[in-house]
């Protein structure tokens, strides 16, 4: 089967993430591994993490604050890369894991 994902202490200390609809929680527990911090406004986050690109608050968070929206496949990627991946990304259609 598949190894379970190891993530590297620490790799996610500087991400402060809010989560914009329905997330796989073994996303938030790779995030939490990696020592992020989930915040509860998304004005406070350094990251949106989102399946979906259409929700308004996603379109706020970009606009408005000019975060950026990563998929929760960013962060499984980013873990089994061993690092933080650029996310020029967003939502980019097509990304087959």
């Amino acid at each position: 089967g598949a190894e379970p994902l190891k993530v590297p202490e620490e790799m996610f200390k500087d991400v402060k993430f809010f989560v914009v609809g329905d997330i796989d929680p073994k996303v938030i527990q790779l995030l939490k591994a990696g020592k992020a911090k989930e915040v509860s406004y998304n004005a406070l986050a350094s990251h949106i993490i989102s399946e979906d690109g259409d929700n308004p608050e996603v379109g706020e968070s970009r606009e408005v604050f000019d975060l950026p929206v990563v998929k929760p496949s960013w962060v499984i990627l980013s873990v089994r890369c061993g690092a933080l991946l650029p996310y020029p990304f967003k939502f980019k259609i097509g990304l087959i894991l």
